[in-house]
């Protein structure tokens, strides 16, 4: 017999309603237990009413930890979903403490008098805050984006329209773009796409063809050093995901975000059969997470950044999971370093937050290496 049933993904909406039930009943004993002193057993109910739910919210968290690793997560439920878990990691926090005090208070018999039960009670009753919050954003999840079930509001996400011709990239009111590669992707490529770090002279774009008849745009890379393209204005929270080839490049991709130097960005990086979650800050490499990949011919690579939360996504798989702090809002696009040619068919990027962007479109507010000093079809380039 299974626990769990088959169309049920994972066993966190089976967990999560015992610890909140627990507590509550536990602070309404523990009120009942000082009013009605006479009946001695209400204070150790509620005491092992707290340990029970205190336990309830270890498996709570990390069943919601499992969860969110294999859920569809849309765009837009990335922000809430963070907070949820943060949310979630404070309570199981405060209320594990919280249960192995009064058990030892319980035991010095502490707890008997008076003032010291009411203030027992009301820092467990403020606990009940953390508890309403993290439930209310883990309601939200669900009735709201459908995470895990079906959304009663649905993402209205508008089909990418494929771009014809060398023309600019068309940036939405809240900072999301999209790139597709067409008939003239090479050239509209260098006319949107920022080198801030590396030389036009040390690369060669050319309009290709998939093995589907689809549009791609092939990158040989002749140096030994880093570059970095960019695009798009200063985001926050960032989904951004690419379609590549990287069958015949030797070396190191990284789909990157939070640009804000030559040196300073956040990443996802491919290397071979292995995928980093990490950070470049000041030309110093701090790694989030590492995980495996099975290398395939093509791979759809997606990274999301949200509220300190760093996911990494391999061809619709979480790969890698990890935490740290915010950079300041910045740019999107990615970095190369290696030899061979590389394919890319798109580049998405998702802004996750509501407001308008910290717009960022003009170069020079960017600092970049040396220009290139190419000559001809380069001369269009020279802003870049």
């Amino acid at each position: 017999m299974n626990l769990i049933p088959e169309w049920m993904s994972n066993v966190h909406p089976l967990i999560v309603h015992f610890p909140i039930a627990l507590l509550v009943i536990a602070v309404l004993t523990d009120f009942i237990a000082i009013i009605l002193k006479r009946f001695g057993w209400l204070k150790p109910a509620a005491l092992w009413l707290y340990v029970l739910g205190a336990l309830g919210t270890i498996g709570a968290y990390f069943s919601g930890k499992q969860a969110a690793d294999v859920v569809n997560i849309p765009p837009q439920a990335y922000s809430v979903i963070s907070v949820h878990a943060d949310l979630a990691l404070y309570t199981m926090l405060f209320f594990s403490i919280y249960a192995a005090l009064r058990l030892f208070f319980a035991r010095k018999k502490w707890d008997q008098k008076l003032v010291f039960s009411l203030v027992l009670f009301v820092v467990a009753a403020g606990g009940l805050g953390l508890v309403q919050q993290t439930a209310e954003r883990g309601g939200e999840l669900v009735f709201r984006f459908g995470v895990g079930a079906n959304a009663l509001v649905t993402v209205d996400e508008k089909p990418a329209q494929k771009q014809k011709g060398a023309a600019n990239i068309e940036v939405e009111e809240n900072g999301s773009w999209f790139w597709q590669a067409n008939e003239k992707a090479a050239l509209q490529f260098r006319q949107n796409f920022q080198l801030i770090k590396g030389r036009w002279d040390d690369l060669i774009l050319q309009g290709a063809q998939t093995e589907n008849n689809q549009s791609a745009l092939n990158i040989q890379i002749n140096t030994k050093k880093t570059v970095v393209f960019a695009f798009g204005p200063k985001l926050k929270n960032v989904q951004v995901s690419a379609q590549v080839r990287l069958a015949d490049f030797n070396g190191r991709f990284l789909l990157a975000h939070h640009i804000l130097q030559p040196n300073t960005y956040d990443f996802l990086a491919i290397e071979n059969k292995t995928v980093r979650l990490g950070r470049l800050e000041k030309g110093k490499e701090k790694i989030f997470d590492t995980g495996a990949l099975e290398l395939t011919p093509e791979l759809t690579l997606k990274v999301v950044s949200s509220k300190g939360h760093y996911r990494g996504y391999v061809n619709g798989r979480l790969i890698v999971h990890g935490h740290g702090s915010d950079l300041k809002s910045g740019q999107t696009g990615f970095a190369l370093l290696g030899s061979g040619q590389l394919q890319i068919k798109s580049i998405k990027v998702v802004s996750l937050d509501e407001g308008p962007p910290m717009m960022h479109m003009e170069m020079q507010n960017m600092p970049q290496e040396k220009k290139s000093s190419g000559h001809g079809h380069q001369k269009m380039n020279q802003d870049y």
